[in-house]
């Protein structure tokens, strides 16, 4: 079977695309480095600094909305950024981040230290393992996926800006890239008040930047 590529799609006259721009919320205030999701943990001065840098950089970006996860430091960065684009902003539970159970608090060497079983399961299967108590990688992305694509579809031809965090821009970014296996998320890094953006023309979806300072025009 042989699939349709994006060529396909352009050669008919492309629509305007949906834009979906990601950042992540921080830094926050985390100097022990401990692991943690919901509700998380506050931005850090830094933190507040670059994402409102961030913010007068998308001034020209044309974004109809700002949705983020309901935790502390994506809400802050999300009602920051929404004021300054003046510019509704969404909280959605769906789009928190991983959540760790049992490691939740913890360094990744006390859990190297106290769970070295399930340490070695987890680097055996990245993607399917469940941290005690927590959620594995696929449960995120079932949980965080079908509000991305509606967030996709909404906004189809306009822009909308999501303050995700480590797992849940990996899975936006699998929306683009169904082909991108979700256990090697971490060979693409989502920077902390940068910006990524990804273009759908219909399901087709297009990596157009990662790690940007900021998107100064409408399309």
């Amino acid at each position: 079977m042989t699939a349709v590529g994006l060529l396909a799609t352009f050669l008919e006259g492309a629509p305007a695309p949906a834009r979906l721009l990601l950042t992540r919320a921080g830094p926050v205030e985390n100097a022990a480095g401990v692991l943690y999701s919901h509700p998380g943990l506050p931005l850090a001065a830094a933190g507040r600094e670059k994402l409102a840098r961030l913010a007068a950089g998308l001034r020209g970006a044309g974004i109809e909305r700002v949705y983020a996860a309901d935790s502390r430091a994506e809400a802050e960065a999300a009602k920051l950024i929404a004021d300054l684009l003046q510019v509704d902003y969404r909280l959605e539970p769906a789009l928190r981040e991983r959540f760790w159970g049992a490691w939740e608090g913890l360094t990744f060497a006390e859990v190297r230290r106290r769970w070295p079983r399930e340490l070695a399961a987890w680097q055996r299967d990245e993607a399917g393992f469940t941290p005690p108590g927590g959620e594995s990688l696929r449960a995120v992305e079932e949980r965080s996926l079908p509000l991305l694509r509606q967030i996709r579809d909404h906004h189809s031809g306009k822009a909308a800006l999501v303050v995700g965090n480590c797992a849940v821009n990996r899975v936006a970014l699998r929306l683009a890239w169904p082909f991108f296996p979700l256990a090697e998320g971490l060979r693409l890094e989502f920077n902390y008040a940068e910006l990524s953006e990804l273009r759908f023309y219909g399901d087709q979806g297009v990596l157009v930047r990662l790690n940007g300072a900021a998107v100064l025009e409408s399309g």
